[in-house]
C-alpha cells in the first residue's frame, strides 16, 4: 500500500498534507451535508446497529453516525495511517464503539480484516479517489457482500460527468461568475473574458503527475457517471437504488437490500 492517488492529486501518506486537508473540510456546512448520510440509514436511532465507514479518514462520517445512532458499533476503514491516527484521537470520546481497519481500496484485499456484515455501509469523498471506474464498480460488488439483508450503502461522493453535461456545468459556473462580477462592478463581462479570468492548469493540491498507463486505463473504462454508478449498484445485487441529492460534482447515493 504505497500509492496515495493514481492521478497524483493527493498524498494521503503525508501527515502535513492530511492536516491541511482536514482543515479544509470542517465547516458547519460540511457537517450538515454529512448528517444526511445517517439520516438515510433506515433504522431507529436507539437500535444497536453495526456500521462500516469506508475511507472514513479522520472520522467525520463516523461522528455523524454515532451522534444519530449512539448505540451503534462502527468499523472505520482507511488506508492512510495519518488519517487513522487523527481518527483515533478525534473519536476517543466514543471509546470501544469504534474499531479501526487499514486497507487499500485499489485492491480487493481492502476488506480482508473486516469481519461479518453490516446494517449500513457509509462513505464520503473516498471511493472516487481510486480513480479507475472499473475498480469503483468492483468495490461496489465488494461492498454489497458486506451489507446485511435489510441494510444499506449510503455514499456521498464525487461523480463523473459526461462531456455535454460537463460543458453545461462549466457554462453554469461562468454564468454565476458573470453575475457576481456584475453585482460588484455594474458591468457585464463576456463569457470569453470570464473564461480567461478562470485560468487553467492542474489543481493547486495536485502532488504528482499520473503515469500514461493510468490515464489510458481511466479513459478506456465506462465512466463513473451518476447514471452508471446507479446501474452498477443494481447490477451487483442491491434491490433499490436512488440519488437523494446533487451538489455540483457530488451526489448522495443510497443502495438498499431487501430484508
Amino acid at each position: 500500500m504505497t500509492q496515495s492517488d493514481p492521478r497524483g492529486m493527493h498524498d494521503w501518506h503525508s501527515p502535513t498534507y492530511v492536516q491541511e486537508w482536514i482543515g479544509g473540510y470542517t465547516s458547519d456546512e460540511r457537517k450538515r451535508s454529512l448528517r444526511r448520510i445517517p439520516y438515510l440509514v433506515p433504522f431507529d436511532p436507539g437500535e444497536r446497529i453495526r456500521v462500516l465507514d469506508v475511507g472514513g479518514g479522520w472520522g467525520p462520517v463516523t461522528t455523524e453516525v454515532l451522534e444519530v445512532f449512539p448505540n451503534a458499533e462502527v468499523v472505520l476503514h482507511d488506508f492512510s495511517e495519518p488519517m487513522l491516527r487523527e481518527a483515533a484521537s478525534r473519536l476517543a470520546r466514543f471509546g470501544d464503539a469504534v474499531r479501526y481497519v487499514r486497507g487499500d481500496l485499489l485492491s480487493a484485499e481492502w476488506k480482508d480484516e473486516i469481519v461479518g456484515q453490516f446494517n449500513a455501509v457509509v462513505s464520503s469523498l473516498a471511493i472516487h479517489n481510486v480513480r479507475f471506474p472499473d475498480r469503483i464498480r468492483a468495490i461496489y460488488g465488494e461492498i454489497f457482500s458486506l451489507v446485511a439483508p435489510g441494510g444499506c450503502f449510503i455514499n456521498l461522493d464525487q461523480v463523473a460527468t459526461g462531456s455535454l453535461a460537463a460543458n453545461a456545468s462549466r457554462h453554469a459556473q461562468q454564468m454565476e461568475r458573470r453575475q457576481h462580477l456584475y453585482d460588484e462592478t455594474g458591468q457585464w463581462a463576456t463569457l470569453e473574458e470570464i473564461g480567461e479570468q478562470g485560468g487553467h492548469g492542474r489543481p493547486a493540491h495536485a502532488t504528482a503527475q499520473p503515469d500514461p498507463e493510468t490515464l489510458r486505463r481511466i479513459a478506456a473504462a465506462e465512466p463513473a457517471t451518476l447514471a452508471n454508478q446507479l446501474r452498477w449498484l443494481r447490477e451487483v445485487g442491491f434491490d433499490d437504488v436512488d440519488c437523494f441529492g446533487r451538489e455540483r460534482t457530488s451526489a448522495l447515493i443510497g443502495a438498499f437490500r431487501a430484508p
